[in-house]
C-alpha cells in the first residue's frame, strides 16, 4: 500500500511559518509557495507498508462474521498475507505455524491437534467436508485464508475428532479487475533436484453492471524430490467460479474444482532396532522405480445468501466431490531379523463421493439482550469404495543401504472389494448472548442421526458380508466471555464432539458400538492493544477422547481413552507500518489413559511434541531501493522430540528440530520477485511416519525464485 507523506510534512512546515507582522505580499507569496509544495509532496509516497497478519473477525466459530474477542474458544486465522509470506504452496506448511499442530505424515489428514489425531472430516472447505485430493496436502492456490477452531466443533459441523477443525475459505470472484501470472523454480542444491510451477489468477466483472463476477485460477507443478527415483511429480489445478450479486442483500457463488496429481509412491525410510540413528541417507528410496500414487478429483460448490430482513439472514450451501485415488507399489511392510526390509505388493483403487449441504438462519435479536442466533440443519451422503486389485504377497526384500531394486514380480492375488454408504443428518442451534457490553454467553446443541451400509466382496465378486447400522448422538457446547478491561477479555468454555465408529464395529452381542466422544474444557485470555497492532491469546485446556474401540476376547469394546492437557500462546505485533511478526508456542501433555494394551498404556500418542514454537516476520525497507520495494522475511519453527507410535515395542523416537527460512522481496510497479532460502542450515529432521517402517524426512535446504506479474 502507498502511504502519503504530504500531510505530516505540511504540518511541520506550518509550525515553522511566521504568524505575526507579515505583509499581504508576503502572505500571498507564502500561500503560492505552499500550494506548489503541496502538489509536489502529494506525489511522494512510501511503498513499504505491510499487509497485516491479524484478522479481527472469524466466520467459522458462529457461521457468521463475529469479533474474535467474543468467541469463548481459541481461533486462529491465517490470512492470505500469512500464506504468501510463508511461501506455503500446500496446507501442510501453514500447519507448522499454528500452535498445537504437528504433522504426522504426507497425506491430507496427517496431523495432530492438541494431542489428538485428525481425520478427513477435520478438514473442511467453506464449512463443508470433502477434499479433491488425499495422498498430498491440499494446495493453497484457491485458498483466501485458513480458519482454525481449536477443540470440538461438532455442534455446528457434525462428526469429527475432538482436537479442532480446519476451515479453508476459498477465493471468490472480485469486482476489481485483477490479472496475476506467477512462475517459480526451485532446487535442492545438495541433491540436484529441480522443479517449476506456474499459475494464473484472473477476476473481475462479467457484465457491465457488475452483477455477475468471474474468477479463474489455474496452476501446474512439475517437481523432482531430493528422494532417489522420486522425480517428475506432476500436479494440475483448475478453479473457475462465478458470482451473482444483484444487490447488497443477495449473493450466489458457483465454484468448480479440478485436481489431478501423479506422484511417485514413497513410503519413506525404515530404521533398525527402533533407532532413528540406524538408517540410510534421507534420499534413500525403497519402493521400485516407477511405483505410483495418483489422485484425481472434481468438486462443485454452490452457496447462496440472502438478507430476509434487517435481522435475519438465510445461508444455503452445497458441496459435491467425486474423487479417485490409486496406489500401485511395493510398500514397506516389516523389518526382518537380517536387517532387510520386507515389502508387500499393493495395487489399490479407491473411489469416494461426498454430497453435503447446510442450511441455516442467522438471526440478530435485541429484546432483553443482543443475541446472535444460528439455527440450521446439515448433513449428506458419503460413498467409499476400496478395491484391492492386488494385495498380500510379500518378498523382494531390500537392504538398508544402497537397496537393489529387484524388479521381481510377486504373485499377489486380487484382494477384497469393500463399499460403504453413509448418510448423516443433524439439526443444530447456537446462540451468542451479549448480556452487557462486557459479558457474553454462548450456548449450543445438536442432534445427529447417521445410517451406514457396508458390503464386502471377495475377488470373484461373491458377497461375504453385508452390514447396516444406525447411531444417534447429542452434542453440546457452552461458554462465557467477560471484558475485564478495554484491552483484555477472559473466557471459559466446554465443548463436546462425536465420531461414529467404522461400520462394522460390533460388540460381543453383535450391536454397533456407540461413537467415539470427546469433551474439552478451556479457559483463556485475549488481549488487544495499540488499535489492534498488538494482539495476544493465552489458552489452557483439558481434552479427552473416549469410547475408542479395541478387540477384547474376539469382539470390539469401548475401552480406550486418550487424554491431553496443555497451554498455547500466540502473539501478533506490528511495531511500525513496515514491520510485523507473529509468534506462537504450545505445551502439550498427552497420554493413552485407558487401553487393554499394556505396551501402550500411559505412553504419549504418536506425533505429539511436548513443546513446539514458531515465528514469522516481515520487514520492508522504508525507502525505495532501485525504484522499488525491498523486503525481507523470516520463518522459524521448532518441535521437541516425538514418537511414531504409542506402543513401546513399535515406536521410534524422533529428535527435536529447529528449521529456519529466509525470504527476500523486490517489487517494482506490477512485478514482484521473491527469493526463498528454506531450511538454510540444512537441518535433518522428520515430519511423520508409522512405527519403524515408514519415516518421512522433512525437506533439506531448498532455494526457490518466484516472479509474479499483476496487471
Amino acid at each position: 500500500m502507498k502511504k502519503t507523506l504530504a500531510a505530516g510534512l505540511l504540518g511541520l512546515q506550518a509550525m515553522a511559518s511566521p504568524v505575526l507582522a507579515q505583509s499581504t505580499e508576503t502572505k500571498t507569496a507564502a500561500a503560492e509557495t505552499t500550494a506548489a509544495e503541496t502538489s509536489a509532496l502529494e506525489t511522494i509516497t512510501v511503498f513499504a507498508e505491510v499487509e497485516p497478519y491479524f484478522e479481527k473477525e472469524t466466520s467459522t466459530a458462529l457461521k457468521a462474521d463475529v469479533n474474535e474477542d467474543k468467541v469463548p474458544f481459541t481461533t486462529n486465522v491465517l490470512n492470505s498475507q500469512v500464506i504468501e509470506d510463508l511461501k506455503a504452496d500446500r496446507l501442510e506448511k501453514v500447519f507448522e505455524y499454528i500452535p498445537g499442530f504437528s504433522r504426522s505424515g504426507t497425506n491430507a489428514n496427517s496431523f495432530t491437534i492438541r494431542g489428538q489425531s485428525a481425520d478427513l472430516q477435520n478438514l473442511q472447505v467453506d464449512g463443508l467436508p470433502g477434499l479433491t485430493s488425499r495422498f498430498g496436502s491440499p494446495t493453497t492456490a484457491n485458498i483466501e485464508r485458513v480458519e482454525v477452531q481449536k477443540g470440538p466443533a461438532s455442534v455446528l459441523y457434525g462428526w469429527m475428532d475432538p482436537g479442532g477443525m480446519v476451515n479453508m475459505i476459498t477465493k471468490k470472484p472480485l469486482e476489481e479487475e485483477i490479472r496475476e501470472v506467477s512462475v517459480s523454480g526451485q532446487v535442492f542444491p545438495e541433491y540436484g533436484a529441480t522443479g517449476y510451477t506456474g499459475s494464473v489468477d484472473v477476476t473481475g466483472r462479467a457484465n457491465q453492471s457488475g452483477t455477475v463476477l468471474y474468477r479463474m485460477i489455474a496452476g501446474y507443478e512439475s517437481e523432482d524430490s531430493f528422494r532417489d527415483h522420486v522425480d517428475d511429480d506432476r500436479a494440475m489445478y483448475l478453479f473457475p467460479s462465478l458470482s451473482w450479486v444483484p444487490d447488497d442483500t443477495r449473493r450466489l457463488d458457483i465454484q468448480y474444482e479440478y485436481t489431478k496429481e501423479d506422484r511417485s509412491a514413497d513410503d519413506g525410510l525404515f530404521v533398525l532396532n527402533n533407532d532413528i540413528n540406524q538408517r540410510a541417507d534421507i534420499s534413500t528410496y525403497y519402493q521400485e522405480p516407477g511405483d505410483t500414487d495418483k489422485d484425481e478429483g472434481h468438486a462443485v460448490n454452490v452457496a447462496y445468501s440472502q438478507g430476509l430482513s434487517d435481522t435475519v439472514d438465510l445461508n444455503l450451501k452445497w458441496r459435491s466431490v467425486w474423487h479417485t485415488d490409486e496406489r500401485d507399489l511395493y510398500e514397506n511392510n516389516s523389518v526382518r531379523s537380517d536387517d532387510t526390509l520386507r515389502r508387500r505388493n499393493r495395487h489399490q483403487y479407491n473411489e469416494r463421493e461426498y454430497h453435503f449441504a447446510d442450511a441455516n438462519l442467522n438471526i440478530d435479536l435485541d429484546a432483553v439482550a443482543r443475541q446472535q442466533l444460528v439455527v440450521g440443519v446439515n448433513g449428506g451422503y458419503e460413498y467409499r469404495q476400496y478395491d484391492r486389485l492386488a494385495f498380500g504377497a510379500t518378498g523382494a526384500n531390500v537392504g538398508l543401504i544402497d537397496p537393489v531394486y529387484t524388479g521381481q514380480v510377486l504373485d499377489s492375488n486380487a484382494g477384497t472389494f469393500r463399499k460403504w454408504d453413509l448418510y448423516n443428518i443433524g439439526a443444530y442451534a447456537q446462540d451468542l448472548v451479549s448480556v452487557t457490553d462486557k459479558l457474553s454467553l454462548l450456548f449450543g446443541a445438536r442432534y445427529d442421526t447417521q445410517t451406514g451400509d457396508y458390503n464386502l466382496r471377495d475377488a470373484d465378486g461373491t458377497s461375504t458380508q453385508d452390514e447396516s447400522a444406525t447411531v444417534h448422538n447429542t452434542s453440546f457446547n457452552g461458554g462465557i466471555t467477560y471484558q475485564v478491561h478495554p484491552v483484555a477479555a477472559v473466557y471459559a468454555s466446554v465443548a463436546q464432539s462425536f465420531n461414529p465408529q467404522a461400520i462394522p464395529t460390533f460388540d460381543a452381542s453383535g450391536q454397533q458400538l456407540d461413537p467415539e466422544e470427546g469433551i474439552q474444557y478451556e479457559a483463556g485470555v485475549k488481549f488487544s492493544f495499540l488499535d489492534d497492532r498488538l494482539n495476544a491469546n493465552l489458552a489452557v485446556y483439558d481434552l479427552t477422547k473416549e469410547n475408542i474401540s479395541e478387540t477384547v476376547d474376539g469382539a470390539r469394546a469401548l475401552v480406550g481413552t486418550i487424554e491431553s492437557q496443555g497451554a498455547e500462546v500466540s502473539l501478533q505485533y506490528q511495531p511500525s507500518f513496515n514491520w510485523q511478526f507473529q509468534a506462537a508456542y504450545a505445551y502439550t501433555e498427552a497420554e493413552v489413559a485407558e487401553t487393554t494394551n499394556d505396551d501402550a498404556l500411559g505412553n504419549v500418542p504418536g506425533f505429539v511434541p511436548r513443546h513446539s514454537a514458531s515465528l514469522l516476520a516481515r520487514y520492508n525497507h522504508p525507502d525505495e531501493v532501485l525504484g522499488g520495494l525491498v523486503g525481507m522475511g523470516l520463518g522459524w519453527r521448532f518441535q521437541s522430540s516425538r514418537y511414531t507410535d504409542e506402543e513401546t515395542s513399535k515406536r521410534v523416537k524422533l529428535p527435536s528440530y529447529h528449521v529456519a527460512d529466509v525470504n527476500f522481496y523486490y517489487e517494482l510497479d506490477s512485478l514482484k520477485l521473491s527469493l526463498a532460502l528454506e531450511n538454510i542450515f540444512d537441518e535433518t529432521y522428520f515430519i511423520g511416519g508409522t512405527n519403524d517402517t515408514e519415516i518421512y524426512a522433512g525437506d533439506p535446504r531448498k532455494i526457490s525464485l518466484k516472479a509474479k506479474y499483476v496487471f
